[in-house]
């Protein structure tokens, strides 16, 4: 049985939506204030999420957590929180991401992609315009195929986000049939009940975590992970202590070390207060 310390865990990774971040839209200021004090006792922190780069970026500086580094793209990039300088990138290249489109385009499923870090589809409508609210960030609609734009102008992607509105047929052809075009270099998971990620292999948040982790000489011995999506399994996989709050998937609840308050109550202030040093 893992024997679990309080006041003892110096490194904290967290998931950003539905974790730190709640379902007002807010992270609160007492989870902003722990966090901070958090750091100037000697701890790191470091939120690791799905949203692209010069999304979360701003919610950081908005919440002023506007320290260190941030993981983003499930993994694909690492950036400076301060400066906005990428010193990691694992891209999906332009091959492969012309395939993905093509096959969203052959079925009319809504897709997207991020050239050069700016969130790109063909067409505005009910999802897409859903998610460029979410992120806080302007698009690019190109009314026109986007697999012909990316394969002229040679772009990479961190990822390729496919937006199935709860469709679990949709969700379903995806997982089952993508996978046959572009081969097992890649990998297709639902991060949530409306979205399915495709990112390279070897690019998940806890592959990325071990790289980071190296990168600023942590030792994941001491490290506490927070998520609520299946995304963030990988991520809970490399912690030392696994911590999802109540809200989160029940999946994901069935294989972490504890389950916490849920992102509106606050769970991951309260976990770090009680775990952290």
């Amino acid at each position: 049985m893992k024997v679990i310390k309080e006041k003892y865990y110096d490194f904290a990774i967290s998931d950003f939506d539905g974790t730190i971040f709640n379902s007002y839209g807010m992270i609160s200021d007492e989870t902003i204030k722990t966090v901070n004090e958090f750091i100037d006792r000697g701890g790191t922190f470091c939120i690791c999420t799905g949203r692209m780069t010069a999304s979360i970026i701003p919610f950081l500086h908005k919440f002023s957590l506007n320290r260190g580094y941030v993981i983003s793209y499930n993994g694909a990039e690492i950036a400076n929180v301060v400066t906005g300088e990428k010193i990691y990138k694992n891209h999906i290249d332009t091959v492969n991401a012309v395939k993905i489109l093509q096959f969203a385009e052959e079925n009319g499923f809504n897709v997207l992609v991020y050239p050069n870090d700016i969130i790109t589809c063909e067409n505005l409508n009910e999802y897409t315009q859903g998610y460029f609210k979410a992120s806080s960030t302007n698009g690019c609609i190109l009314n026109g195929k986007v697999s012909e734009y990316m394969q002229k102008n040679h772009f990479t992607t961190g990822k390729a986000l496919f937006l199935t509105g709860e469709n679990e047929e949709v969700a379903n052809k995806i997982l089952n049939e993508l996978p046959k075009i572009i081969g097992d270099d890649f990998n297709v998971i639902r991060s949530n009940k409306y979205h399915v990620d495709v990112m390279k292999k070897g690019v998940s948040k806890g592959d990325t975590i071990i790289k980071f982790s190296k990168l600023i000489g942590k030792n994941l011995e001491k490290l506490v992970c927070f998520g609520d999506e299946m995304n963030d399994e990988s991520m809970l996989k490399v912690a030392a202590l696994a911590l999802v709050p109540s809200n989160g998937a029940q999946a994901l609840k069935e294989q972490c070390d504890l389950v916490i308050d849920s992102c509106d109550n606050d769970g991951v202030r309260k976990a770090i207060e009680k775990y952290c040093i």
